[in-house]
């Protein structure tokens, strides 16, 4: 192992990241969901779903990367091909995992749909996104056309509510990262 205090340093960091990315999201599942009672206005669910959402490139990249890159640090220097070596890199693969899930599924796909309605919504109070340009954005467009059918014939709270649902799968993945890195702490 290198350093005694850069290898604490590191395992701290590699159970506190993905520990704090669970938390931040399931916090944001929650959340979101409050406003999908019958009482809450459209406009106003559309309005909250978009600020919550266009919060996520402000932080999930920075811990992201810390807790991957600190279980790829551990796992670089522990014993080669051990339970501990093999218990790191999954850690790091599973936390590593959240950043293509959110491009490659999310984006396209429920965070598009949302993207769409609200703009919808908001259209008459003057809000409109730019078109998607290859690269994921918080914002830009990203929904597929058929994304785009679906949530023209979709309420937004149902949408919200979808991803709130899906978005779980986010933060256990997170917690399972963490609880991966802690036990290869204890090896």
């Amino acid at each position: 192992m290198a350093s005694s205090t850069l290898a604490a340093l590191a395992q701290w960091t590699a159970i506190f990241a993905p520990t704090l990315y669970a938390g931040m999201t399931a916090q944001y599942s929650l959340t979101i969901l409050t406003y999908t009672r019958p009482d809450v206005p459209p406009k106003l669910v559309a309005k909250q779903w978009l600020q919550l959402y266009q919060q996520g490139p402000y932080w999930v990249r920075p811990v992201v990367a810390a807790g991957t890159l600190s279980n790829l640090y551990l796992a670089w220097f522990s014993s080669p091909n051990t339970t501990q070596q093999r218990a790191y890199i999954v850690a790091a693969a599973l936390i590593g995992s959240i950043l293509p899930l959110t491009f490659l599924y999310f984006e396209p796909g429920i965070n598009g749909a949302c993207k769409w309605k609200a703009q919808s919504l908001l259209q008459e109070e003057g809000f409109s996104m730019p078109p998607f340009n290859g690269t994921p954005s918080s914002v830009r467009h990203s929904a597929t056309a058929a994304t785009k059918r679906w949530a023209e014939q979709t309420d937004i709270k149902d949408l919200v509510a979808t991803w709130g649902t899906r978005n779980h799968v986010r933060w256990v993945i997170g917690v399972l990262a963490a609880a991966v890195s802690g036990y290869a702490g204890i090896l």
